[in-house]
């Protein structure tokens, strides 16, 4: 009589379990949603700080945390094993397997089709070009590989003869510049005295040179001092021009200075003294005509604007240099001027905007 109302409590007892489980159950969802809603505000909150972003990249997303279909850990069903082997799973892997290998394969030929169509279409266009097109046939006793000059010319278009020079050979390179440089140059006339060079009969072991000149049986000794960068201007100036010195000294005296100045002779190509010039004011002025007719080649450089007073369109000033700057660049700043000029069909059309 004892064990029924003991049996009666446990029975009650465990009809009571599921009920107590569903609560349990249902309070740790709660709490877990609660716990997420309060990880999203947070997570919402640092993103809006910027230092913080590394850090959040390493954090789980909100939205990953939660699906539609949640289902507690407890709740969920294992997935099924397959237990044995299927055939017919089999067959159907390695039908999936021969699709996949096909669309690879495919997708591997895809490229060289488009480049197929791509020749074929510029073979057509070209075919179809006027400018790629000869205007004449070749003659028919001509082999076919002995199209005539005339045809290979008008075969090509206008930007594959532009290119052309891009394929020629350095030999060809070569010539070509060879050619230009041996092309018919304008003549530079250059002063000597304040212009290239300062001399006077005193100076000091800085002198670049000394000079004894014997006139009417006297000796005199000269120092002579360079300009700066006077060789550097030389060296340049031949390369475009035919350099020619033009001086009011005497031969006796600007032959040494000269020399000093082109000491193997391949710079200077012609020489000039005070019996090639014009007296005029007790001075003496430079006719250009003397060295070239055509004074449309020709320029002088001078320090003197009374040597160009004759030709006063062909000439260009530079400021007098008696050994006073070191620093002295007048010759540098000639360059820009004396490599355009070399370019110009008349160098009075330049040169003449300086008198206007």
């Amino acid at each position: 009589m004892n064990a029924s109302p003991a049996r009666a409590s446990n029975s009650a007892t465990a009809a009571l379990m599921p009920k107590e489980t569903a609560r349990v159950r249902g309070r740790f969802s709660v709490l877990y949603f609660a716990i997420i809603y309060i990880y999203t505000l947070a997570f919402s909150l640092l993103e809006t700080i910027p230092f913080l972003e590394s850090l959040l990249s390493h954090l789980p997303q909100p939205h990953h945390l939660v699906s539609d279909t949640y289902q507690p850990i407890s709740d969920r069903a294992a997935a099924p094993r397959p237990s044995s082997f299927s055939y017919s799973s089999a067959v159907a892997h390695e039908a999936d397997a021969a699709d996949t290998d096909a669309e690879l394969a495919e997708s591997m030929q895809r490229p060289q089709l488009l480049r197929r169509r791509r020749a074929s279409s510029t073979t057509s266009s070209a075919a179809s070009s006027p400018y790629l097109r000869p205007t004449t046939q070749p003659p028919s006793h001509l082999p076919a590989d002995e199209e005539p000059a005339a045809s290979r010319h008008a075969a090509r278009s206008p930007l594959q003869h532009h290119r052309s020079g891009a394929n020629q050979s350095p030999a060809a390179v070569a010539a070509g510049s060879a050619a230009l440089r041996t092309a018919k140059k304008k003549t530079l006339v250059l002063d000597l005295d304040e212009t290239l060079i300062h001399s006077s009969p005193q100076g000091s072991y800085r002198a670049h040179h000394r000079i004894e000149v014997v006139i009417d049986k006297v000796a005199c000794l000269y120092y002579v001092y360079k300009r700066p960068h006077v060789d550097y201007f030389l060296r340049r100036v031949s390369e475009w021009y035919k350099v020619v010195v033009f001086t009011a000294s005497l031969a006796e005296y600007a032959d040494p200075v000269i020399d000093l100045l082109d000491s193997q002779n391949k710079l200077i190509e012609g020489r000039y003294f005070r019996e090639s010039c014009v007296p005029h004011d007790s001075s003496y002025a430079k006719d250009l005509a003397a060295i070239d007719p055509d004074l449309s080649q020709i320029v002088l450089v001078d320090n003197s604007p009374l040597s160009y007073f004759i030709n006063p369109t062909n000439g260009i000033p530079i400021q007098p240099w008696v050994n006073s700057d070191p620093k002295d660049e007048a010759l540098l700043d000639l360059l820009p001027l004396l490599d355009a000029l070399r370019f110009t069909d008349d160098v009075r059309s330049i040169l003449s905007l300086r008198l206007v």
